[in-house]
């Protein structure tokens, strides 16, 4: 038995062809007075070169349109390792350097205060632990005098 997926084929679509937009493209640049025979005509395959090219500056010059936009709207950041020594761990801080602000840090301060807590419910539960010992060991100490 065969528990595949089975997919249905995916629609075919005609293919829509472009309607030339600019016909005096196709037409040459500027008209000449020599025959026909001796005039330089662009072969068939050139205008695909020459599209090719054209997209391949158009792609670059996005690029760094997109970066110096990448660069306007990011904030200047300093990124900083800072040990926290009431933790006793290392933590990143990404801070924005015109507000002050921080960006990012890791672990978060919640995550820091958290583990503050545990801890200090930790002490706490062994300080009890240890009266509790104490006190069972005075009883007994007590039981036998």
């Amino acid at each position: 038995m065969d528990t595949a997926l089975v997919r249905p084929p995916s629609p075919t679509y005609t293919a829509i062809t472009p309607v030339t937009r600019a016909p005096e493209k196709d037409q040459p640049a500027s008209s000449t007075d020599l025959p026909a025979e001796d005039t330089v005509r662009p072969s068939a395959d050139s205008s695909g070169s020459q599209r090719a090219a054209t997209n391949e500056q158009n792609r670059a010059s996005e690029g760094r349109a997109d970066q110096s936009a990448l660069e306007r709207y990011t904030p200047p950041v300093t990124r900083q390792n800072v040990f926290d020594e009431d933790s006793e761990s290392l933590i990143y801080v990404a801070t924005n350097t015109e507000t002050g602000d921080v960006i990012r840090q890791i672990p978060s301060e919640t995550l820091l205060r958290l583990r503050a807590y545990s801890e200090t419910v930790a002490a706490y539960r062994t300080q009890v632990e240890e009266q509790q010992r104490s006190s069972s060991e005075d009883e007994v100490v007590q039981r036998t005098v």
